[in-house]
């Protein structure tokens, strides 16, 4: 089984084979011996972890007494056997075997807490399955029947979120946004005291070139072997529900605007030129939900000017007029998605400009119909309150 290793030489992030005594790093070719190339790795984590944050004692510590099973019930001291090896196999940092352990002690006793808590927890921080992840927090939540239960839940997730924090600031990424969603989302719904640092992992999900943790990590053929959960070779085009996640949730708003330009403005003019509608209508999708939902008036401006650049290319590109800029936009749209930009960028000369030119390219359409006499009454009221200059940059939304 494959294990992730630290190089002790180049200190990057490698993956060796557990069952072979030594290997050798991908990077800078040393020969390691497996061990101590682990260790370093665990170390490295643990270093990140304050001591309160340390689950060694046994978890069923924190179970209420009242609510706990009697010892004659079948399969307690089973399940207890279980949940006490596990814990073994936690203080040493295996947490593959712990659930396993775990996992039977689920089925010993389906009911018991510590059980469903651990196995949540060594099943989240094993990292090789995140597609999972969120089916066991839901398992986990349903079975807690008492305050300390919750606490003792969000005492476990704050102590793996912040080892999967360590885990990207050593190289380590998730590729598999589109299977964490659910398991941040109900993070944030059920334990909104941990979204600080849920919401900069999911952000690290979405996008690792803009993530705070590492500088290291790249989507290519020798990063992506030691990512965490399955990479599509097609990028994301439905990405409105994990970036509005981030945008109500994360506390950095430097941050959000930088995430939201890095998913919808990069490369823009590639699929805006192919008409990629289903990515077009995902940001204008983002725009709506961002303003149904009541999002904080800072947000939603930062939404808005990140969906401008984006679909009408604010900031002009280099070697590119106006005039070429206008004449562009209006072979994209239709005229339906921009009737479904207007509440958003209506009060703006350009998009009004391109809005009338993708009405008169619609079969039909006249210059004297009242859907076209209404617009150009638009552009001559903007036109009236802004300056040359600001004639085709746009006012910003209000």
């Amino acid at each position: 089984m494959l294990d992730y290793c630290v190089c002790p030489k180049c200190e990057r992030m490698i993956m060796l084979d557990s069952d072979m005594p030594t290997g050798f790093c991908l990077y800078c070719g040393t020969h390691i011996a497996y061990d101590e190339a682990r260790e370093d790795f665990l170390s490295g984590l643990r270093s990140a972890i304050p001591d309160e944050f340390s689950l060694e004692v046994d978890l069923s510590e924190l179970i209420d007494e009242d609510d706990a099973q009697e010892d004659s019930a079948y399969g307690l001291s089973e399940c207890r056997e279980e949940c006490a090896a596990a814990q073994e196999l936690m203080g040493k940092w295996d947490f593959a075997k712990a659930f396993e352990h775990y996992s039977r002690a689920c089925e010993w006793c389906p009911a018991d807490f510590e059980a469903a808590c651990g196995r949540m927890t060594s099943g989240v921080l094993k990292l090789n399955d995140v597609e999972n992840w969120e089916n066991r927090l839901q398992d986990c939540i349903g079975a807690i029947r008492s305050r300390n239960d919750w606490d003792m839940a969000q005492k476990s997730l704050e102590y793996a979120l912040d080892i999967l924090k360590k885990f990207l600031s050593k190289g380590g990424r998730f590729v598999a946004p589109y299977y964490t969603y659910g398991f941040f989302r109900q993070i944030t719904e059920s334990f909104p005291m941990l979204n600080k640092t849920a919401m900069e992992i999911f952000a690290h999900c979405l996008n690792v070139d803009n993530a705070p943790f590492t500088d290291a990590a790249r989507l290519d053929h020798e990063t992506t072997r030691f990512a965490v959960g399955s990479f599509s070779g097609e990028p994301d085009k439905n990405l409105r529900y994990p970036l509005l996640l981030v945008l109500k949730h994360h506390e950095s708003e430097q941050t959000v605007a930088a995430l939201c330009r890095a998913l919808y403005v990069y490369e823009r003019a590639v699929w805006l030129r192919n008409r990629d509608n289903e990515r077009i209508d995902d940001v204008i999708g983002f725009m709506e939900l961002a303003w149904k939902d009541l999002y904080a008036e800072k947000r939603r401006k930062l939404a808005a000017d990140a969906a401008y650049d984006l679909l009408m290319m604010g900031g002009i590109e280099q070697n590119t007029t106006p005039k070429e800029k206008l004449v562009f936009l209006s072979r994209v749209y239709s005229y339906k998605q921009m009737q479904r930009m207007e509440p958003f960028f209506g009060e703006d000369l350009f998009f009004r400009r391109v809005q009338s030119e993708v009405y008169l390219r619609q079969q039909g359409a006249s210059p004297v119909s009242a859907e076209y006499k209404k617009i150009q009454a638009k552009i001559r009221t903007l036109s009236d309150q802004m300056t040359a200059t600001d004639y085709y940059s746009g006012t910003r939304f209000v």
